[in-house]
């Protein structure tokens, strides 16, 4: 037996400064660093300070110490650079705000203070983390979720490594645009063995994104260590796993990781792929606290008094000035400016002195507004053509299947609207994929059918990051139970992100679910996500059951300005209708649809239930107000329509196959009986399946679903608890 050497072509390299390199540093570019780098650590101060005075509200993370890594990295990048990164990120917002606003002749050396704009967005800045309506999104996102969009900071994010796969979306759109721009994901040393880590480097690497990976490692995960986390310590081997060059350096040196910036810049425009920085850090606090790590006995002061020897302000100060770059005169106006900026914005948020500073009453945002900004106000829709089927004559009516209504609708709307991009498994191959989705798209349209990895967590939030930076996304899931294995990126991030950053951020994205129904998938293929997704309010879900349904919501999804849930029941697929050949009409998310008209019972009715309900109440001779819910998110349910009924027969039942667990009818039911007490004979009814999932036995799976059995014993059972016996009610 020989064992050979494997040949690696991927850059693992380590930077070191030589003296030189300091000549490399001019006088304005030592002025911008010294500036980001002092605005860092004297506001971190600062808030360190509010902090231990009960005036932040919930945690701050500190990063006092790794102002080095943040300043150096940041300096070296052009304005237009975007970041985004993790909840500890007060340092390399700062520093992004100041760089973006360091334009034309500023000087901080010969004007003494920061610029009028640097002064207003720290300003801002402070409110935004104290909570206060002043703030850049309004105190909702506090310290751990900021965004600045026209600055370049496009959302910090309090999930470990949950902004990564959105920086993976940021850096598609901007190499969509061609703008030029890279993106920048920081992240820390606890992110790295996260699953979403290593989904988004082997995306960005595999569509081979203009995005800097940068990791801060100061070593604890609040306080596990680097080696209590993993085996391999060496975490250069996570990006060389996935084919990206990286650079270590030492993150306590500016200089060091100013030049590594500029390095991983030249190499991501020149050679089109990703670039990974480990920068070594060192934060001299506990996780969100004003007591350093060793009061909690996980590392010893001896480690923490030897990195703060090499803090990274007196050490570059004293470069500066010892080799002639900046005088020491130069260094103290900066000092002068920058304390002046963060005292200005103190004093707008604060008022009283010692313990009895307070907040200023008057900044506090309105409790009222605490659902604003939960979804677009559909403004978005202005002008477009609702229609239902009764709005076409007979000779613009085209019959075709639920399937061959899917890509038609999709490249009728690509053609109008270059920034559509499909994102799933397979949608690139088969010639349309697993089901004929993308069917005839996939030339019309190259580049705009993606193809991803099984990693679905991964690739919806690349395409929620994307819809974001403006693009418009349809991600397509095989199989609907896999929205669990991607349920941060879509409930905790897109689902949230509109509200989270107070209406400054839309997520125009679709994400279309497959139920299999019937075919023996079972339980971990076969779940109807609606009701899971029904608890996030930033979603819309919508239902359509027949293919001309299908076209309208789909219109209506891929203009909203919301990420849009549309669940494709399979069993509806080959089923055929009459749909209008231009299919440019919309059908409005929140509008039901009755299908059949009658006195004696409504039967609220999703997706197969709908023409089951109809069948079964013709055969039982049962007058029956049918209403086809088709928008399912509960802020959108049809609640006039549904009253209209109410109030007519006093009689209604909630019409699902799905289990009952999954059911989002419970929802309904609650909102029914609390909006139509008065008018309801009875109880609101739930006909679903059974508890139990669906398995694979075509048995068990028939017997989880409901069917025609479950509805007619759910009318029979209305009708019973009237107190009449069902034949005379119905006047037989």
């Amino acid at each position: 037996m020989r064992l050979t050497d494997i040949d690696n072509t991927t850059l693992m390299q380590r930077l070191e400064v030589e003296d030189s390199d300091w000549g490399r540093l001019g006088a304005n570019d030592a002025k911008r660093l010294a500036t980001l780098l002092l605005a860092s650590r004297y506001f971190e101060e600062k808030i360190l300070q509010l902090d231990k005075m009960g005036l932040v509200h919930g945690p701050a993370h500190s990063s006092l110490g790794q102002e080095g890594g943040a300043a150096g990295s940041i300096a070296a990048l052009p304005v237009t650079t975007l970041v985004n990164g993790t909840h500890r990120a007060h340092h390399q917002v700062l520093a992004k705000a100041l760089n973006a606003l360091y334009v034309g002749d500023f000087d901080p050396v010969v004007d003494r203070r920061l610029s009028h704009d640097m002064r207003e967005e720290t300003r801002m800045l402070m409110m935004e983390i104290l909570g206060l309506k002043g703030g850049w999104t309004g105190g909702r996102g506090g310290s751990m979720h900021l965004r600045r969009e026209q600055l370049g900071i496009v959302g910090t994010n309090a999930i470990v490594a949950g902004g990564l796969p959105l920086a993976c979306g940021h850096a598609f759109a901007e190499k969509v645009r061609g703008s030029g721009d890279i993106m920048v994901s920081y992240f820390g040393d606890g992110a790295l063995h996260q699953g979403a880590t290593h989904e988004a480097m082997n995306l960005a690497a595999l569509y081979q994104l203009p995005l800097l990976f940068f990791l801060e490692n100061n070593r604890y995960a609040v306080s596990m260590s680097v080696e209590q986390s993993t085996f391999e310590t060496q975490l250069q081997t996570r990006p060389l796993a996935h084919g990206i060059a990286s650079v270590s350096v030492d993150g306590m040196n500016p200089l060091a990781v100013w030049l590594a910036t500029r390095w991983a810049h030249d190499y991501i425009t020149k050679e089109g792929r990703p670039a990974f920085i480990a920068a070594e850090v060192y934060r001299y606090y506990h996780q969100s606290s004003s007591v350093p790590g060793s009061a909690f006995g996980y590392r010893s002061r001896e480690e923490e008094d030897a990195w703060r020897e090499r803090d990274p302000w007196p050490f570059l100060s004293r470069q500066l000035s010892e080799r002639g770059i900046l005088a020491a005169d130069d260094l103290a106006a900066i000092e002068e400016a920058v304390a002046e900026a963060i005292d200005y914005a103190t004093d707008a948020c604060i008022e009283g002195k010692g313990s009895a500073a307070r907040i200023r009453e008057e900044l506090w945002p309105d409790p009222e507004s605490v659902d604003d900004h939960l979804n677009s106000d559909m403004s978005e829709f202005a002008g477009v053509r609702y229609a239902e089927r009764e709005d076409f004559s007979d000779d613009e009516l085209e019959e075709m299947t639920f399937i061959e209504a899917m890509p038609r609708v999709m490249g009728a709307r690509m053609r109008e609207d270059e920034s559509i991009h499909i994102f799933g498994e397979d949608v690139a191959n088969m010639g349309g994929g697993t089901v004929g989705a993308t069917r005839g798209l996939i030339q019309a349209f190259p580049g705009r059918i993606v193809n991803t990895p099984i990693t679905e967590n991964g690739f919806c939030g690349l395409a929620a990051g994307a819809a974001v930076s403006g693009l418009r996304t349809v991600v397509e899931l095989m199989y609907s139970d896999f929205f669990l294995v991607a349920g941060d990126q879509l409930l905790n991030q897109a689902g949230k992100i509109r509200h989270l950053f107070n209406g400054t951020a839309s997520v125009p994205m679709v994400l279309r679910t497959r139920l299999p129904g019937l075919e023996g998938y079972g339980s971990q293929h076969s779940m109807d996500p609606s009701g899971v997704f029904a608890l996030f309010p930033g979603w819309r879900i919508v239902a359509p059951s027949s293919a001309f349904d299908y076209v309208g919501l789909v219109n209506s999804a891929l203009k909203c300005e919301d990420p849009v849930l549309i669940v494709e029941c399979q069993e509806l697929h080959r089923r055929k209708d009459r749909v209008p050949a231009a299919m440019d009409y919309y059908i409005p998310i929140g509008k039901a649809r009755r299908v059949a008209e009658g006195s004696d019972i409504t039967l609220l009715a999703t997706l197969t239930m709908v023409d089951k309900c109809r069948e079964v109440a013709e055969r039982l001779g049962v007058s029956a107000d049918i209403i086809d819910l088709r928008t399912l998110s509960p802020r959108d349910v049809d609640y006039d329509t549904i009253g209209e009924s109410v109030r007519k027969t006093g009689r209604v039942a909630i019409v699902e196959q799905t289990t009952r667990g999954s059911s989002v009818g419970a929802i309904i039911s609650d909102e029914i009986q609390r909006r139509f007490f008065d008018y309801l004979d009875q109880p609101v009814k739930r006909v679903t399946g059974r508890w139990a999932p669906p398995t694979v036995s075509k048995a068990l799976e028939r017997a989880a679903h409901a069917g025609e059995t479950d509805i007619e014993l759910g009318i029979r059972d209305l009708f019973k608890d009237s107190g009449l016996p069902f034949a005379e009610t119905r006047g037989d």
